[in-house]
């Protein structure tokens, strides 16, 4: 959407109209200065101190190798001699390298940023550059934009530069309005206010992201060494180990300069913090400053919620065009209660240690203690500050999507931000309805509806009288139902662990007691397969009885949900030939073959750990042959039950639109990409089966629960359909019980 009526010319429209005066900087405090002289100490003697440990290993090799030489002397040279002398070098040498790569080797090249045009957006610019007048901070030659509900700036050119860069995470503009995010910029040209704490602010971020890249980061030159420990002589590979020890051991060390580092740094860090708290202040007044912190909340947790369907909607192939909208809406529809225990847990919570910004309530509190009412109070949304918005969306999606998920798409996986914020929420309406009609009780362990049991039911006669009793039926079992599910959903997250213990002991791996669910007296693998194989029995018996104990409720649902989609549409009305002649709802017959095949694709589920696992300590067998032949075996089963689940699902026709077009849902729930190896393609396929047919049930499930919660609204209303009453065979007026 563009900024209608508003531009950078300063008409009356323009938001450059609405500041209102200058600001005085704030007062530096004490702290900050002690901070400063001590982080500029500390962070410059913690990479001096790691760069003598490498002079200081180098002249010790040189050392040994030139006045130890006599270890060497005699009529013949041992093979002991040899590695007494020649491998302290060796390890010497390899601990140098490994000291030496962090110093030297770059870090991976990041996905080259989106820059916006200022000749295309001029209005931003302009803003931007009237917030830098206000809190004399340099102007950014450059204005990037991301994915990320926050934003930043960097020096561009390094320590000894005023270049700045602004990255403005778009989520954060469609989710603010001008005054917070006016607030937000303050903030962040407040850290560059000052050129001592810009230039120890790009130091502090240097070396710290190096100490985490020395201390964390591997690449191949770790694994190949690792491999080349394990492969070769026993005595070279001795001299290996040692040498991996030291680097170990150097590695220990640096970890404690770094947390040393990090303690530091973060102190100094929470000052400057609470220095760019004053500007924002300043700029966009006390009042707004705690509103502004606890959005910023909102929208971080919407992120992770924007994250889940992003993953949810690509089983389907399709994505959100518009990932800061999603963001934004996200935010916007959290309910009350989260919205107050967010709120809430942010301004309880303490500043520790390692804490690179001070806690919520003292930030809140300092900048109260300011009393600034703010020279920028305009609150419109923030997004009108961009000529193009909607563009810069889009590409900074595509790349988000692109570089950082790494999925492969086109134009034709990409659904309107309206259409999918309409799915989200209707996907929200479903988890009101499921909680309405079966609070707790999961329906993916038990199918709401198969092929057989919805056969039952279209031959049943509908009444008001037989709906209330099903509703009042599901409500007086609903408890036990609850905790009979939670006992059959326990034993199910159990279950994928005991068949990688059994899978794993077959193959003859050692199981560390107390893991994967096995009880800590089986010690051997042979008592571990043993336990593996029982308990796998006594859990799958479990879900069975659980299954057995929840039928009574089960049926009820199925008559209550069944009864008040009829009742709702009328079918009644014309007589038996109508009702066997329209469908009750259009999807369920989807949801009749989903319910087919449910328990099979439990059965896959409860396998895939295991197909890993084997899969991945393949190489660690002395005997790869013996793994081969268990990884065989469990893609057999895997082959078995999906040609089993594609048998039970038939033809059954995908019910929404998708990118590929008309498909059937066997066609959906099949692995997309080939795959040259065999394993590979078993596993691929056997994940893909897992995940798009738990979604696809999950979302049919919504939308006939959300169909029935109407239906029921109408009934209970006295708009629905009250067709006259018709007696079972029982004469009782409702049949719920005759359906199993």
């Amino acid at each position: 959407m563009g900024a209608t009526g508003v531009n950078g010319d300063g008409g009356d429209a323009s938001p450059l109209r609405a500041f209102e005066g200058n600001i005085t900087p704030p007062r530096i405090s004490p702290f900050y200065t002690a901070g400063l002289v001590l982080v500029t100490f500390v962070m410059v003697l913690l990479p001096a101190v790691y760069i003598g440990l490498i002079v200081l290993v180098g002249w010790a090799v040189a050392y040994h190798l030139k006045h130890n030489a006599w270890i060497l002397h005699g009529p013949t040279i041992h093979v002991a001699q040899f590695l007494l002398y020649a491998g302290p070098g060796v390890v010497g040498v390899i601990l140098v390298f490994f000291m030496l790569k962090p110093l030297l080797a770059r870090s991976a090249p990041a996905p080259k940023p989106i820059s916006l045009d200022p000749a295309r957006e001029p209005l931003l610019f302009a803003f931007v550059s009237r917030i830098c007048q206000l809190v004399r901070a340099p102007v950014p030659s450059q204005i990037e934009i991301d994915w990320e509900a926050n934003a930043s700036a960097r020096l561009r050119r390094g320590l000894l530069g005023r270049d700045l860069v602004l990255t403005i995470g778009l989520p954060l503009v469609a989710g603010m309005n001008m005054r917070q995010f006016a607030g937000v910029l303050a903030h962040e040209f407040g850290h560059f206010t000052q050129g001592a704490g810009m230039r120890l602010t790009y130091v502090i971020r240097q070396i710290n992201h190096w100490f985490a890249r020395v201390v964390y980061e591997r690449d191949t030159w770790d694994l190949e060494l690792e491999r080349a420990a394990g492969s070769v002589d026993i005595r070279i590979a001795f001299v290996l180990h040692v040498a991996r020890a030291c680097i170990w051991l150097t590695r220990r060390i640096l970890w404690a300069f770094m947390y040393i580092a990090h303690a530091v740094s973060c102190f100094m860090l929470r000052q400057m913090e609470y220095d760019a708290d004053a500007y924002k202040a300043k700029v966009a007044g006390s009042d707004a400053f705690e509103n502004t912190l606890i959005q910023a909340q909102f929208l971080g947790v919407a992120v992770e919620l924007a994250v889940e369907k992003v993953r949810q909607s690509w089983t389907a192939r399709r994505l959100p065009e518009d990932w800061p909208a999603l963001v934004a809406h996200e935010a916007e529809a959290l309910p009350a209660e989260t919205r107050a225990a967010i709120a809430r847990d942010a301004m309880s919570s303490k500043t520790r240690l390692f804490d690179t910004h001070p806690c919520t309530a003292s930030r809140v509190r300092a900048a109260r203690a300011l009393n600034e009412p703010g020279v920028f109070r305009l609150e419109r949304p923030a997004r009108e500050l961009f000529a193009e918005f909607d563009a810069a969306c889009k590409r900074v999606t595509w790349l988000l999507y692109a570089k950082y998920f790494g999925l492969e798409f086109t134009e034709v996986n990409l659904v309107r931000a309206d259409e999918f914020i309409r799915e989200s929420l209707a996907t929200r309406a479903a988890g009101e309805a499921a909680r309405k009609f079966c609070g707790s009780v999961d329906l993916a362990l038990v199918p709401l509806f198969t092929s057989a049991t919805l056969r039952g039911l279209e031959g049943s006669h509908c009444t008001v009288e037989g709906w209330r009793s099903a509703v009042e039926r599901t409500e007086s079992l609903l408890r036990d139902a609850e905790r009979v599910s939670e006992e059959c959903a326990a034993a199910e997250r159990r279950l994928p662990g005991l068949y990688a213990a059994k899978y794993l002991a077959a193959a003859g791996f050692k199981v560390v007691p107390n893991e994967l669910g096995l009880p800590p007296d089986a010690k051997t693998i042979s008592e571990q397969r043993a336990a593996a194989t029982n308990a796998i029995w006594a859990e799958e018996a479990k879900v069975r009885a659980c299954a057995a104990q929840l039928d009574e409720f089960m049926s009820a649902l199925r008559c209550r949900v069944f009864f008040a989609l009829r009742l709702g549409s009328g079918a009644t009305g014309a007589g038996e030939a109508r009702m066997a002649q329209e469908p009750v709802h259009p999807l369920l017959g989807t949801m009749a073959s989903l319910g087919n095949v449910l328990t099979l694709v439990h059965e896959v589920r409860r396998r895939l750990i295991a197909f890993v696992l084997l899969a991945t300590n393949h190489a660690r067998h002395p005997d790869p042959t013996v793994v081969e032949a268990q990884l065989e075996k469990l893609a057999a089963e895997l082959r078995e039950l999906l040609e089993l689940i594609h048998s039970r699902l038939g033809t059954a026709p995908y019910p929404f639109p998708h990118p590929r077009g008309q498909l059937t849902v066997a066609d959906f729930a099949r692995y997309e990409k080939p795959c040259t190896d065999q394993f590979e393609r078993v596993l691929r396929n056997a994940e893909a089966h897992v995940e798009h047919l738990f979604t696809l049930y999950e979302r049919v499930v919504g939308e006939i629960l959300c169909a029935a919660a109407r239906a029921e609204a109408a009934l209970e209303s006295g708009t629905g359909s009250t067709p006259a009453a018709s007696t079972g065979s029982d004469g009782s007026g409702t049949l719920c019980g005759l359906v199993g």
